[in-house]
């Protein structure tokens, strides 16, 4: 993902089994360009890694879509970040390189106009997803975070839609005033599956504004994404 301070790669790996337990590994590397150089750590790249579970506890989006009741998940990511130069800075603000998340989502299928509904409540204290560490000094605590998207299924391969995740802001206030301020995100996509193992997305990303004492332009850009199955 590319935007106009910053450029995101995202690699994951993830197992399941039965359709109702996922274990998953990602790897995030964030790096920030002009806002690491005006930091004094040129070439500055934030890299973090995700464990994660998810298990579903009932219900089937595609099988019970007749049905009135949600495919219904739970899940719990542990979070590590290595942030290198930038280290001493969040120390100094509070936040912490370790953290997790907590999460359960509900979703639904009206197979009529062929709409994928899906609402999650999430539980963190995650900084920018996790890649400015967890929490703050003005905000140790966890909160629960919205977040839900909704696809338009145009045919059996092609799907359009919008998604949107609200932020917990934890480092704002910080000894930077409202210079760290996190704001939500949202994205457009565009997803195909030409095989029933390979699909790919394209989105127009919108992340608002990252490290706003820097830059305090919006971060939008471009999103594509590659998911093999086997």
């Amino acid at each position: 993902m590319d935007t106009r301070g910053y450029r995101l790669d995202d690699a994951g790996l993830a197992l399941g089994w039965n359709e109702r337990l996922e274990l998953s590994l990602a790897r995030q590397r964030l790096a920030t360009g002009d806002t690491g150089t005006a930091l004094g750590l040129p070439g500055l790249v934030l890299q973090q890694d995700i464990v994660a579970a998810k298990w579903r506890i009932t219900g089937d989006a595609v099988l019970d879509s007749d049905r009135w009741w949600p495919a219904i998940a739970v899940g719990v990511q542990a979070k590590h970040v290595d942030v290198g130069g930038l280290a001493p800075t969040l120390t100094a603000l509070g936040a912490r390189r370790d953290g997790g998340d907590l999460y359960g989502s509900a979703s639904k299928l009206l197979l009529g106009p062929g709409v994928l509904l899906n609402g999650t409540l999430r539980a963190t204290r995650a900084n920018q997803n996790g890649l400015l560490g967890f929490g703050g000094s003005a905000h140790r605590a966890y909160t629960v975070q919205p977040e839900a998207s909704v696809a338009l299924l145009l045919n059996r391969s092609l799907a359009v839609g919008a998604e949107y995740r609200a932020k917990p802001d934890a480092l704002n206030p910080s000894l930077l005033g409202a210079g760290l301020k996190e704001d939500d995100w949202v994205d457009l996509f565009v997803a195909w599956a030409p095989l029933k193992n390979l699909s790919i997305t394209a989105a127009w990303v919108d992340l608002g504004r990252i490290v706003p004492a820097v830059d305090a332009r919006r971060q939008t850009g471009a999103y594509l994404s590659l998911q093999l199955a086997y």
